[in-house]
């Protein structure tokens, strides 16, 4: 008996799963039977009306592919926007990029497997997109995505950076909620410090005192300290907190989610170290040590600034 293989495609591939239906079975398998029925009816005409290719039944899961992204997007929102009405209903959507091949009327390829990992982390009634699909709609105004996470899927080597579509009313996934803590903490400690760094320039120019000790050469070590302090504090604070917010819209790399975690360290020493137990502590602070981490954050910020804006100028030569 001879195998038939056909030649590797590349596809937009969308694998959907009914949500809960293991418990959804146990409870009334007759009534489990009854939603995959309805599900087929409501959505393989979608499929049809997209020019989707209806690949493959897996239990309550479905598999269909697209030659267009944009098309899988479109089709897969028409689905969870024909399901929103119906009664304990509702499934997960994922879709991803890649080459899959048939063999003997099966469907076979790891990007196939990749759609089914990305489809975990889509929300109830919503949708989960890989990196590939998301550079592939960026330009489309009417769809808005979120960003879940940089995901490491099996199989795949590399993170797989996971979006979710949050526009026409569907679901958005729920992020932790610590990055932006941390991000609004950041951005508002680093602006207070540098309002107080210009008002301590503004009151030493203002006062003359400022002007003619530094043209001097003899601004008391006090100020220098106070000047410096204030500074480094608030411009590391800055590029942490932009950090953060790098990290939560998902522009970020790989650094970045280290310099997330080390942006909850550094703000909680400084809260408990500085203002806390600042009333028990007569010691300066270590100058040296603040510019050497300011320095760290500017490097690490540079080259994700020159991603963002790499990718701002390849999306305009694109459109």
């Amino acid at each position: 008996m001879s195998t038939q293989i056909s030649n590797k495609k590349l596809k937009a591939i969308v694998f959907t799963d009914i949500v809960n239906f293991t418990q959804l079975s146990a409870k009334d398998e007759q009534h489990a039977l009854e939603l995959i029925e309805k599900q087929r009816q409501i959505v393989k005409p979608i499929v049809e009306k997209h020019s989707g290719e209806w690949l493959k039944e897996i239990g309550d899961g479905l598999l269909f592919s697209f030659d267009s992204s944009l098309d899988a997007v479109n089709c897969s929102i028409e689905i969870q926007q024909s399901l929103k009405d119906v009664d304990d209903f509702k499934i997960r959507i994922g879709i991803h990029q890649g080459d899959v091949f048939i063999k003997d009327g099966d469907v076979f390829g790891d990007d196939v497997n990749i759609a089914s990992r990305v489809e975990n982390f889509a929300p109830e009634g919503g949708i989960a997109i890989s990196d590939k699909i998301s550079k592939d709609v960026s330009g489309v105004k009417n769809i808005k995505t979120s960003f879940i996470g940089h995901r490491k899927l099996k199989g795949v080597e590399q993170e797989t950076q996971i979006r979710c579509i949050v526009s026409d009313s569907l679901p958005s996934y729920k992020i932790s909620i610590f990055p932006r803590i941390a991000f609004y903490l950041s951005t508002v400690l680093g602006v207070l410090f540098l309002i107080v760094g210009l008002m301590v320039i503004s009151m030493l120019i203002l006062s003359g005192k400022g002007y003619v000790e530094y043209s001097n050469g003899t601004l008391s070590e006090e100020d220098q300290d106070l000047l410096v302090y204030c500074f480094t504090h608030g411009l590391t604070l800055l590029l942490l907190g932009y950090n953060c917010l790098a990290y939560i819209r998902g522009i970020s790399i790989r650094s970045q989610k280290f310099m997330l975690y080390f942006t909850y360290l550094y703000v909680s020493y400084f809260l408990i170290d500085e203002i806390l137990l600042a009333p028990f502590d007569g010691t300066g602070s270590n100058f040296k040590f603040y510019i050497f981490i300011l320095i760290v954050t500017t490097i690490v910020t540079i080259p994700m600034l020159v991603i963002k804006y790499l990718k701002k100028r390849r999306a305009k030569i694109n459109n």
